[in-house]
């Protein structure tokens, strides 16, 4: 699932590429960072699953790395794989999961060096259970959606702070799955091209 995600992601951004082409020749003289960015951040995820053990701890420290593609002041599109937290339960086993994800972004500047933003689009999740009979390992696609703010210190380098939501799942041992939902909160730093 995991390589399908990975191999959408990479034939989304390649369909978007003559789009930006097109979007370049069209930029307007002094607009702020239209074109490619990448970045990388750093949060807290907030896994809300419940164990059949109970639950010890339900947050952790997460990276990720973030690239895309602003065609106006406005709107881009951006492409993130970040890790969104892990679960241990009271007798040590965990579910770790992951997103993969390729969003729209609706940009509103605040004024020259301000911009708050909001997310929408797809996620591909993995977990990862560890030492927890009644689950096993999953995936899922689903929507994912997000909002934040992005302070702009010139052209080139920007500081952003957000707050995205997903959702993944477990296979349940016996037949079916459960989902769970995940919000995760990061500080990052982006570069304009």
């Amino acid at each position: 699932m995991r390589k399908h995600a990975i191999l959408w992601l990479i034939s989304s951004l390649t369909f978007v590429a003559p789009l930006c082409a097109s979007a370049e020749g069209a930029r307007a003289e002094g607009a702020r960072a239209e074109g490619f960015y990448a970045g990388a951040n750093l949060g807290l995820g907030m896994p809300n699953l419940k164990t059949p053990n109970g639950v010890d701890k339900d947050s952790q420290a997460v990276a990720g790395i973030l690239a895309g593609y602003k065609f106006n002041p406005y709107f881009a599109v951006e492409g993130q794989y970040t890790g969104i937290g892990k679960v241990t339960d009271n007798v040590h086993g965990s579910v770790k999961a992951d997103a993969l994800s390729l969003t729209a972004v609706g940009i509103l500047p605040l004024n020259d060096a301000f911009d708050v933003y909001g997310k929408l689009g797809v996620a591909a999740t993995s977990s990862k259970v560890s030492g927890i009979g009644a689950y096993d390992d999953a995936t899922h696609m689903g929507a994912t959606y997000g909002l934040g703010a992005e302070y702009h210190f010139d052209k080139a380098i920007s500081m952003r702070v957000g707050w995205d939501h997903y959702r993944a799942e477990v296979d349940v041992n016996g037949g079916g799955s459960k989902s769970f939902d995940s919000n995760v909160t990061t500080v990052g730093v982006v570069y304009h091209f």
